[in-house]
């Protein structure tokens, strides 16, 4: 096996411990025994813990990211801008094992990122941006009239929505029906009107009343 595929088998080995108990199941030697390799080993490629979560966390932002583009770039052109925000925050929603999973450890990085900052919070931020700049491109595909500005600050509040409803529903303290109510009503009140973008202000001089 090349490098480039032992690294990504050690990488696997540390995001499965992640994604079973969090920050604190990975250890170096923890990740030599569930990769099956020597300790050693996993030093060469990662000669820290936190030279390792930053490799988990940009593991899980590529498949995040690939997800993401897969889904909102099927005929984008040829949906509008509620059936984009649909798309994403409905993709979002952690209704299976693989969506639970996938939930989990991104609230665990985004925790790790606020309270820690370093290297993982940088690698978590380049993760929020490259995810904000993929949703706002689908929104300004789906409606060329919506200004850069407007489209971002659209995607901005889809991805807390998602990151808020998502963590609810793995507490049972919201229902996949309520959710999806929610998402309507979201998707639904951002459609495209007469207030997105910012107003043109007539400053043209206005006639005189006696």
């Amino acid at each position: 096996m090349d490098d480039t595929g032992r690294r990504a088998e050690i990488v696997d080995a540390a995001a499965r411990l992640f994604e079973r108990g969090g920050i604190e199941a990975i250890t170096m030697r923890a990740v030599a025994q569930e990769a099956g390799v020597s300790l050693r080993l996993v030093q060469y490629y990662g000669s820290s813990k936190d030279e390792l979560l930053v490799a988990v966390l940009e593991q899980h932002s590529s498949t995040s990211l690939r997800r993401w583009k897969a889904r909102l770039s099927r005929r984008s052109a040829e949906r509008s801008l509620p059936d984009v925000l649909r798309t994403f925050l409905r993709t979002a929603l952690p209704t299976d094992s693989a969506s639970r999973a996938l939930h989990r450890v991104g609230t665990s990085i985004e925790l790790l990122a606020i309270t820690d900052g370093g290297a993982v919070a940088a690698a978590y931020e380049r993760h929020l941006d490259e995810l904000a700049d993929v949703l706002s491109g689908a929104l300004t595909s789906a409606e060329p009239q919506l200004d850069a500005e407007h489209a971002r600050q659209l995607a901005l509040e889809a991805m807390a929505m998602a990151h808020g409803m998502g963590t609810l529903l793995l507490l049972h303290r919201l229902g996949r029906q309520q959710a999806e109510e929610s998402i309507d009503r979201f998707a639904q009140n951002a459609a495209l009107s007469d207030e997105h973008g910012p107003r043109q202000t007539d400053k043209s001089p206005r006639p005189l009343t006696s």
